[in-house]
């Protein structure tokens, strides 16, 4: 058995350093929890103060003629600089590409200042603004959308139009210092192709769903790191399809009230990852991404007396993630933890984390499952692989910190193939594919592995044979 142990970790610095011969103090030791451990050196939410602002770059526009135009000039490397105090007008405008290479930038946070304000008051239904290409930064800038503050929505009035801002399909793409507000679809979506997309620093409120949310083939890593989000219908989420996930580390999650047109309202969740659609509706199975690592994030309540806020949930993992779902250090909305984080069947390990008002901790939560990693037959996959002669079955299982196995169950098809008290060795279970129906669709080979607390965790995957 593969035991996988987490040693808790403190952000503490007691270094004393030198300079002109007098000892100075080393800075005030971070707090261990939520997101007031940010160790980045920037506010969260960027903003007044962020180091590393741009003042100036090789074009300066103030209206949109100028901005398209530079867009379609810009060589790699160079700066897009959106001059201090415009405001620049998108609307009617979609699908723009921001070209590979550029960084598009503003003052945001100078001095004090707002930064520049590009928007949109009209936008065509079910688009995007802009498409990110590979290594671009955005910096330093105000995006607001055609769509209505939280409190003001009635798709009754105003229909919902599926607006969103970034849509980044490219490599190594950063969206730091900016604001970005007013998108009933999203804020930053990333695309099939997006991959390595860096979202800190950035103040994202009054999107009606998913300010920030991992779309099928996309590519890890996806870090969500020192942000403001304001949500009322998820902060950051994840389509579950296999190889996405993210990392979403010193954000603040900020529940608001629903808006009245949606009440009565039962509730949502701030931290979301879908069970992929196409193998849900294919093969019935609930596949949640590969991992999730959710960590040092204060979660707060500003909905005042909305009822739905005492239903909803901090966390929903809507299926199993193929590697692993992890919650530590956070400070929870929720006093329980069985209502702070929610999943199916397993690979989610929850430790160390505070729960509500009262920051109760938690070391080691009941939501803790073991994790059951496949090596052969292969994790659950999109395509379902066709395997022939004898398959010798291999999986890890893995434990939090001071857990402690009590059993593994293996059935195929559900039927019992293996039982016993440890992981057998890879080989030790085998399948004849000769004995099996090659008309059968798929074959389903289930692990459950079970603790000393009798919690439970189940993996499931699949193959079919030839």
């Amino acid at each position: 058995m593969y035991i996988s142990k987490i040693i808790f970790g403190l952000f503490i610095s007691c270094t004393l350093f030198f300079a002109c011969g007098k000892e100075k103090e080393s800075p005030a030791p971070l707090p261990e929890y939520g997101a007031a451990a940010n160790p980045t050196g920037d506010s969260i939410g960027g903003g007044n103060g962020y180091s590393k602002i741009l003042l100036t770059g090789d074009f300066i526009v103030d209206n949109v003629q100028e901005l398209l135009s530079a867009f379609n000039s810009a060589q790699p490397g160079d700066v897009i600089y959106v001059a201090p105090g415009a405001s620049i007008d998108l609307s009617g405008v979609t699908n723009v590409e921001i070209p590979e290479g550029i960084t598009l930038a503003g003052n945001r946070g100078h001095n004090g200042a707002a930064g520049p304000l590009l928007f949109s008051t009209s936008t065509p239904f079910e688009s995007a603004i802009f498409y990110v290409q590979k290594n671009v930064r955005i910096t330093g800038l105000r995006f607001k959308g055609p769509d209505d503050n939280y409190a003001d929505i009635d798709y009754a009035v105003r229909p919902e139009s599926k607006v969103l801002c970034f849509a980044a399909e490219g490599e190594n793409i950063e969206v730091e210092n900016c604001e970005i507000s007013n998108f009933s679809r999203g804020g930053v979506e990333v695309y099939p192709r997006g991959k390595n997309v860096y979202v800190h620093h950035c103040y994202l409120h009054d999107i009606h769903s998913y300010p920030v949310i991992a779309l099928n083939k996309s590519e890890l890593p996806l870090l969500i790191e020192a942000n403001k989000i304001h949500w009322i219908w998820h902060a950051t989420a994840g389509s579950g399809a296999p190889g996405t996930g993210y990392e979403a580390r010193y954000n603040l999650i900020v529940r608001e009230p629903a808006p009245d047109s949606w009440q009565p309202y039962d509730g949502s969740f701030a931290i979301d990852m879908h069970d992929y659609l196409q193998v849900l509706q294919e093969r019935g199975h609930h596949i949640a991404g590969d991992m999730m690592n959710v960590h040092h994030n204060t979660f707060i309540n500003n909905a005042g007396s909305d009822p739905s806020v005492l239903t909803s949930l901090d966390v929903e993992v809507r299926g199993v993630p193929r590697v692993l779902a992890e919650f530590h250090h956070n400070i929870f909305l929720n006093s329980d933890p069985a209502q702070a984080v929610v999943h199916l069947d397993g690979n989610v390990w929850v430790y160390e984390n505070l729960y509500g008002p009262q920051q109760t901790l938690v070391p080691i939560a009941l939501q803790s499952t073991p994790q059951i990693l496949f090596i052969q037959p292969a994790p659950p996959d999109i395509e379902v692989p066709v395997l022939s002669g004898d398959i010798a079955v291999d999986f890890k299982v893995n434990l939090l910190n001071t857990l402690e196995l009590k059993s593994v169950l293996v059935e195929l098809n559900g039927t019992t193939i293996y039982s016993g008290d440890k992981v057998p060795t890879a080989g030790e279970v085998t399948i004849n594919t000769s004995t099996l129906d090659p008309a059968l669709p798929f074959y389903e080979l289930t692990v459950t592995a079970t603790d000393t607390r009798n919690v439970v965790g189940k993996h499931t995957t699949v193959f079919r044979v030839e």
